[in-house]
């Protein structure tokens, strides 16, 4: 059983492609780590730490790793007809993947919420979203991070349309490229001229601004470039490739307003918060010099707890989502500075509560996967033996 599981393991570790990449192990570990960060931390501490360089990337840099394993991913198969590539198979493996684990999570997350606010739990969105979340994936028993599953869901939808168009020819590649940006910047355009508005004026705004971005904008459309870069980055994973001199011509100019928007509160009057195609090419540069500097394998037992955390990912993000959604409901936030009322000069308070949530999410996230893998290689084994 346990020789079973090993090899298992090693399968799902080097599923995207023959090739093992350590990297996007690495990147992985460390974006999930800034993530329960930023879900931590509130902004009157981040203000001052230029998170807009290097905790906030968090997302854009998931978004691109999602792309890139995808199309490496679809690579491996060698299939490029869509008949195929949208295969049973493949929607099988996704389910097990993502929506099974979500399932999971909805039940204990409404069962946890109703015990500790009764009915309440399931009324955060009667002026937004509610029923409505339902259907976007949105958990009744809210936690950070929660708007994130939509992007995931839909994102199993468009991925293989996407791959087509990214693996035929050099002018396929880049025209595709180019509607991702199109599609983009289209779908913000909508938002900013059909609403009139800033969303961030109110939560009102925030939330009605949201909602249309999930259901008619469909999230990852309005971050499609993300992606996008990630797929075009998995043909030549190579910072000196010719084809990513693009890279090297857009980084320069994300950089820029990343700088402008992080240290001077700069943005463009269509474009709300810091993850949309001004921001993506910084974060397609940071996968590219890490797939450059770090090590494609790495057998230390550091490394070993790397590739578990990157394996989990997924579940340490449904794993902080209720987490936090328990902490919202007994201390009505969660961020350290509320929960512990303190002011902006206590750091290090802040940074043992980092700690804390570290400890608590990243250990049950990756129990959670294990088990699940568990559980399949069982279930395999069962199959074999009728």
């Amino acid at each position: 059983m346990e020789e079973e599981y090993t090899n298992f393991i090693q399968n799902e570790r080097i599923e995207v492609n023959n090739k093992e990449y350590f990297q996007i192990d690495f990147l992985k570990a460390i974006m999930i780590l800034l993530v329960i960060f930023d879900h931590t931390v509130p902004w009157s501490y981040k203000n001052y730490m230029g998170v807009g360089l290097w905790e906030r990337i968090s997302i854009p840099v998931f978004l691109v790793i999602m792309g890139f394993n995808m199309g490496l991913s679809f690579q491996r198969t060698g299939e490029k007809s869509l008949k195929k590539l949208y295969s049973k198979h493949y929607f099988k493996k996704k389910f097990w993947r993502y929506i099974w684990p979500f399932i999971i999570l909805y039940i204990f997350s409404s069962a946890i919420g109703f015990i500790l606010e009764g009915f309440n739990a399931f009324n955060q969105y009667e002026d937004s979203f509610f029923p409505q979340h339902l259907f976007l994936g949105i958990l009744p028993f809210w936690g950070p991070g929660n708007w994130f599953i939509p992007v995931i869901f839909i994102s199993i939808i468009i991925m293989p349309l996407l791959y087509k168009g990214f693996s035929g020819k050099f002018i396929w590649r880049i025209t595709t490229l180019i509607l991702c940006y199109l599609i983009e910047l289209a779908v913000y355009l909508f938002l900013y001229f059909g609403f009139h508005q800033d969303p961030f004026t109110s939560w009102d705004n925030y939330y009605t601004w949201l909602f249309v971005r999930m259901t008619i904008a469909l999230t990852p459309f309005s971050m499609l470039s993300a992606i996008g870069l990630g797929m075009w980055l998995s043909r030549k994973p190579d910072i000196f490739a010719k084809q990513n001199l693009l890279i090297w011509i857009l980084a320069p100019f994300s950089l820029y307003y990343l700088i402008q928007h992080t240290f001077f509160g700069y943005r463009f009057p269509f474009m709300a918060g810091d993850y949309h195609l001004f921001v993506f090419p910084y974060s397609a540069m940071l996968v590219l010099l890490a797939l450059k500097i770090l090590p494609n394998k790495s057998n230390t037992r550091l490394s070993k707890g790397i590739k578990y955390i990157s394996k989990s990912t997924y579940h340490i993000l449904l794993t902080q989502i209720l987490y936090f959604a328990i902490v919202i409901s007994i201390y009505g936030d969660h961020y350290c500075a509320s929960i512990f009322g303190i002011n902006t000069g206590n750091y290090w308070v802040c940074l043992g509560y980092v700690f804390i949530n570290w400890a608590v999410c990243i250990p049950i996230g990756i129990m959670w996967w294990y088990l699940e893998n568990l559980v399949r290689v069982s279930r395999r084994n069962k199959k074999k033996l009728n």
